[in-house]
């Protein structure tokens, strides 16, 4: 056991007899404060743009397929462990967020966990074979109130099984890769999710990308007329995670949908939200 794992657990400890004490050391993440951790280093979470857009025909169904990532752009370590160690592959426990006294926190000897709070679940996830954690982000098909260019997100788009596009999604949460680096290097605080890694995270500087290949990088739009949409990536978008910023969560891309004589569809892209690097922008990054 890692002196930093031991420093985890402890903490764990602590804050959740103080808890049971009726002590507000954990307090709901998506209580409203205006220094919710003072002494400590927050995240800023930012969603990369969704990007490597397909669409894919199966049995009768069409579904709009994207890359999405999550970088952290702030001051501290984005960085969750769970409560309790769940064996096997079922069950959930609460994922903690701990608040750290340096920029590079559990890999640094020197830092310190200054606050924890309760957050929401791990949970494990048959089809990627390892530990999620829960509500880190909701994406979705929107309908445009404009030509795509300026922003203008209107509706949800409903299918044609009245089903709206619109969907919650878990992360298991890494470093994939640097904001301003393309390509993987062994500097890497957060790599592991299975049920024995202490914890999982994003550095401060680093993005944690899921690939379109991956079970649920899909959004189910059968039948969608001819248009402008725009898929949206919203992280953190119910405040259950402790962070610097919400203004800056959203990120967006708009296409174009038309179809050919027999249907099918076909996507164009329009254009996408602000972006600050070229892998934040999502073209230089590299599958994962």
């Amino acid at each position: 056991m890692t002196r930093q794992y031991a420093r985890i657990l402890l903490t764990t400890a602590l804050v959740t007899m103080l808890f049971a004490g009726g002590a507000t050391a954990i307090v709901n993440a998506g209580g409203k404060t205006s220094d919710p951790c003072p002494g400590g280093l927050l995240p800023d979470l930012q969603a990369v743009v969704p990007h490597h857009l397909g669409v894919q025909n199966t049995s009768g169904r069409e579904y709009l397929r994207l890359d999405n990532g999550i970088a952290n752009v702030g001051a501290g370590p984005w960085h969750l462990h769970p409560e309790t160690v769940v064996a096997g592959e079922g069950g959930t426990t609460t994922a903690i967020q701990d608040i750290w006294s340096t920029r590079d926190g559990a890999s640094d000897p020197a830092s310190r966990i200054v606050c924890s709070f309760a957050t929401t679940q791990f949970a494990f996830h048959p089809a990627h074979n390892h530990w999620h954690i829960g509500s880190v982000a909701r994406f979705g098909v929107q309908t445009a109130t404009d030509d795509g260019t300026g922003g203008g997100i209107g509706a949800v788009y409903v299918n044609d099984l009245g089903v709206a596009q619109s969907f919650k999604t878990t992360f298991c949460l890494i470093d994939w890769i640097k904001i301003q680096d393309n390509s993987k290097t062994p500097e890497r605080t957060y790599w592991a999710c299975d049920r024995t890694a202490p914890y999982q995270g994003v550095s401060v500087g680093w993005i944690d990308q899921y690939h379109m290949s991956l079970e649920g990088q899909e959004i189910d739009f059968t039948g969608a007329p001819i248009g402008v949409y725009y898929l949206t990536v919203n992280v953190n978008d119910d405040g259950k995670f402790i962070e610097s910023d919400r203004s800056n969560n959203l990120s967006w891309v708009s296409f174009r949908l038309t179809r050919d004589s027999m249907g099918n569809a076909k996507i164009t892209l329009v254009s996408h939200s602000a972006c600050s690097s070229a892998n934040m922008c999502g073209e230089a990054l590299p599958n994962r």
